[in-house]
């Protein structure tokens, strides 16, 4: 099979919001509320920043070492888990929830990238070493959200009464559904009965969400060097102390990002708004928010309370026990990590642009952000469709019917009908004129004729179209086919659909032709056409 790649600016796909397409353009309404731009001479400087206020290197070597301690890990990873003890090797993070089966196509989309980029900081800046990070937020407790998946027209739900950070949860009743994707696979192809394994091996039953979750990225992403970090770990949440105590007793934070939100609130849509505490009480099966009611602490929707002294205690003591919400864990993960780069969807980029404040005021570094790449994959049936109807890629972003609007306006019948009336009105025009020369009412008389010719004009073409339209039914059905597989149930591919759907294609071949297209600071929207 060969692959083609394109390349369009995100705006023409009418999915990006305008706080993407501006930071994508370096807007300068965007610069109060970043550190840097992404650019290759902007890391050199991010290095030398992070190098000088990173301090929490060996609690981080510590706390992944005892984290891989029972995982298979390839020689790869190994060396990166060394590297990370050296002062000159830095992280290029990417970070989203432990969905099951991996969840989305971006899921895949934003670990290529975070590892295209780290390949590309070794070549440019040899003096260092640049390890790719899947930060795993496997504290959510946003089950709906997490325990979802579409593939092979099916969807995926994960029906389970665990309560908690979903990461914790044991994945027993995923099991009927490694074996319904088991039908799907054919256990004689290589990559497929690979893919099985990893599957089986993952949802054993044994396993926690987040156990299960490194097993596949490990799996999958081990042999470019990725390492998966999980933030749920006791020796890691002690670098957050003080950051606790400061939310807890001070509710530091709020005004804070609410004085940011608000300057952003001028030109763009604010994307998550900080709670008086934004953080969670998290134990065994419970992840609840936490408020203050006069002089006591309160654990939401429990009986679980504590006064002063009391939660003091519990956050020196147990910092485990609490958890960052939207607001605190980017600082919680820049915290922890010698990172220069975040890669991150649009969404991720909105929030992240109300914390630049937060991170000052902690002196922590802010990392460059950069905009995940996006990939469309165009399969061979659907191409030679497209080419029937000569469309080109970027009309396949609008809706069915501006398309088949599009095609009927570019039909021969309808080029044919605009000739025509041009040369009409061509004609009108020179009766008017003519008109004119005999009398000025005669003139004027003669141009009440024309506009309502226009209306007549107007009629016959949505007659026209209407004709067209009946006549030319197999071709809306064609653009009906193209829709579902350009947007599937009206989103993008990349927020529907799962990896499993291209590794039918391409097996462990997907991964490497994501890395060779995909560029590091890639600022337009990837397509990927597959010839046959």
């Amino acid at each position: 099979m060969k692959i083609q790649a394109t390349h369009i600016p995100y705006r023409n796909t009418n999915s990006f919001s305008n706080l993407v397409i501006d930071y994508l353009n370096n807007s300068d309404k965007l610069e109060p509320f970043i550190n840097k731009f992404p650019t290759i001479e902007n890391i050199a400087n991010q290095i030398i920043d992070k190098k000088e206020n990173y301090t929490y290197r060996l609690q981080l070597c510590e706390a992944l070492n005892t984290q891989y301690k029972d995982v298979l890990i390839c020689d790869e990873v190994d060396k990166n888990l060394k590297l990370l003890a050296d002062s000159n090797t830095f992280t290029i993070c990417t970070a989203h929830q432990p969905n099951i089966f991996t969840g989305y196509l971006y899921f895949v989309y934003k670990i290529i990238h975070a590892i295209r980029l780290a390949n590309e900081c070794r070549l440019q800046f040899p003096n260092y070493y640049f390890v790719p990070i899947y930060y795993m937020g496997s504290e959510d407790n946003d089950i709906d959200e997490i325990g979802v998946f579409h593939y092979n027209k099916q969807t995926f739900h994960w029906s389970t009464n665990q309560t908690g950070a979903c990461g914790r949860m044991h994945t027993k009743e995923l099991a009927d559904i490694v074996i319904e994707i088991k039908k799907t696979l054919n256990d004689e192809n290589v990559d497929e009965h690979y893919l099985i394994q990893i599957l089986e091996s993952a949802y054993n039953g044994i396993n926690t969400l987040a156990q299960a979750t490194r097993i596949i990225v490990n799996s999958l992403f081990g042999s470019y060097g990725l390492l998966v970090v999980d933030g749920d770990d006791h020796l890691l949440k002690k670098s957050m102390i003080n950051v606790f105590r400061n939310e807890i007793l001070n509710q530091v934070s709020n005004p804070i990002v609410t004085h940011t939100t608000n300057q952003i609130s001028l030109n763009y849509k604010v994307q998550a708004n900080p709670r008086s505490i934004n953080l969670f009480y998290l134990k065994d099966n419970l992840r609840e928010r936490i408020e203050q009611d006069g002089e006591q602490w309160q654990v939401v929707n429990t009986d679980i309370r504590f006064d002063k002294s009391e939660i003091e205690h519990e956050i020196q003591n147990s910092p485990q026990n609490f958890s960052p919400n939207v607001i605190l864990r980017p600082l919680y993960q820049e915290t922890i990590l010698p990172n220069v780069a975040f890669v991150g969807g649009g969404g991720e980029l909105a929030y992240w642009i109300e914390l630049k404040n937060l991170f000052e005021h902690y002196h922590i570094t802010y990392p460059i952000l950069f905009l995940r790449n996006s990939v469309q994959w165009i399969t061979s049936k659907t191409l030679s469709n497209i080419k029937k109807m000569n469309l080109d890629f970027a009309s396949l972003f609008l809706s069915k019917e501006e398309i088949f609007k599009l095609f009927i306006q570019e039909s021969d019948e309808m080029k044919s009908l605009e000739l025509s009336l041009n040369q009409i009105a061509n004609h009108f025009n020179e009766i008017k004129n003519l008109g004119n020369q005999v009398s000025a009412s005669l003139g004027q008389s003669t141009e009440a004729h024309i506009t309502k010719m226009g209306r007549i004009e107007l009629r016959l073409k949505q007659k026209f179209k209407a004709h067209l339209k009946k006549k030319e039914s197999l071709t809306f059905d064609r653009i009906e086919t193209i829709k579902d597989h350009i947007s599937p149930n009206g989103n993008l591919q990349e927020r529907y659909d799962n990896f499993l759907s291209i590794y039918k294609i391409f097996g462990r071949n997907m991964f490497e032709i994501l890395l060779q297209y995909q560029q590091p600071l890639g600022k337009e929207f990837l397509i990927l056409t597959i010839e046959e």
